[in-house]
């Protein structure tokens, strides 16, 4: 399992914004935010995976904004409430004894991606915590996201993907290769599984592995990444379904029956723009970064066999949770 630690941070910092009242300790400090973030982690172990990291952004500047000095340039400044919130959190995962990935100069998503792959490669299955769209890209038979309190096509119907053929998990039927914990489970702990399966149905059939075009098209404001002008998110699939890749939209432009269309991608910088928000929006699968590859980062190093539960049952852990950041509810958990 990879758990997307920014966006744990993000989404439980806004959760309680919009509540009442903080949690407070007795030092008058705010914990609200390690308090959500320790009780997602321990939800996540509770389904016993053999693997896991959290992972964070580092600090500073990306790959991305050398390649396009206007990257997230739309987005407001990082409330400085919420910044204060980021080393506790990242301080309080290291003690937990949980692994951690950070690496300067490459977003979250990256090492995830990267990890990802590697643990493809070992032969795991893997799944990636996070509400993020970007992750989309990653899904295949042995890579499904766990999507908090989200949604996809056979829960909306009230359905148990784990009772159903394994078609999409490798695995024998029932487990779909993830593991034997199903939706019911899954749900309890605020997640909902998200495969290849559930993005082809809602992407008219589309391979996940072209979203990356689908979204380099479209574009997405949250990251400030433009788009191809006209291109909007029913046209960019029919594209893709009937020509492929963003080269094969470019090649046939002059048959696009949309006059924006066939000049947007028909243009020099049309085509220039789609491939740049391509190189933008593409996670990396591959990053050469020493400290999460070998011999640096094995996979065995993630590993949480004969660690989890820890010799001492989870006392130590416990007393941390509850004593220096008094969340006695997860110390107890």
């Amino acid at each position: 399992v990879l758990m997307d630690g920014m966006s744990m941070i993000f989404r439980s910092f806004y959760g309680w914004r919009n509540r009442d009242t903080p949690l407070l300790n007795s030092k008058g400090e705010d914990v609200s935010v390690q308090y959500s973030v320790a009780h997602a982690i321990l939800g996540v172990l509770e389904l016993e995976p053999t693997h896991l990291a959290v992972c964070f952004d580092a600090k500073g500047k990306t790959f991305r904004h050398e390649m396009f000095t206007d990257y997230k340039a739309n987005r407001p400044p990082t409330p400085p409430e919420l910044k204060q919130h980021i080393p506790r959190v990242i301080e309080m995962v290291r003690n937990m004894g949980v692994p951690l990935l950070m690496t300067s100069g490459v977003e979250a998503d990256d090492i995830i991606g990267t990890v990802a792959r590697r643990g493809i490669e070992s032969g795991l299955h893997v799944s990636v915590v996070s509400p993020d769209k970007d992750f989309f890209q990653l899904l295949g038979p042995r890579v499904r996201q766990l999507r908090p309190n989200g949604r996809n096509g056979d829960a909306s119907n009230g359905g148990d993907y784990d009772t159903k053929k394994a078609g999409d998990g490798g695995g024998a039927a029932g487990t779909n290769g993830f593991g034997p914990h199903g939706f019911k489970e899954l749900s309890a702990r605020g997640l909902v599984p998200y495969t290849e399966r559930d993005f082809r149905a809602e992407f008219c059939g589309l391979d996940p592995a072209q979203f990356v075009d689908l979204l380099a098209m479209v574009g997405d404001s949250s990251d400030n990444i433009p788009g191809v002008e006209g291109i909007g998110p029913k046209t960019a699939p029919k594209l893709l379904e009937l020509y492929g890749n963003i080269e094969g939209c470019i090649a046939n432009a002059s048959a696009a029956k949309n006059k924006r269309v066939r000049e947007s991608l028909g243009s020099e910088r049309g085509a220039a723009t789609a491939h740049l928000c391509r190189s933008l929006v593409k996670i990396r699968t591959s990053l050469s970064d020493p400290t999460i590859n070998e011999p640096m980062l094995p996979m065995d190093a993630l590993s949480l066999i004969g660690r989890v539960p820890p010799s001492d049952g989870g006392k130590a852990v416990g007393e941390y949770l509850d004593r220096e950041i008094e969340i006695g509810s997860a110390g107890d958990r």
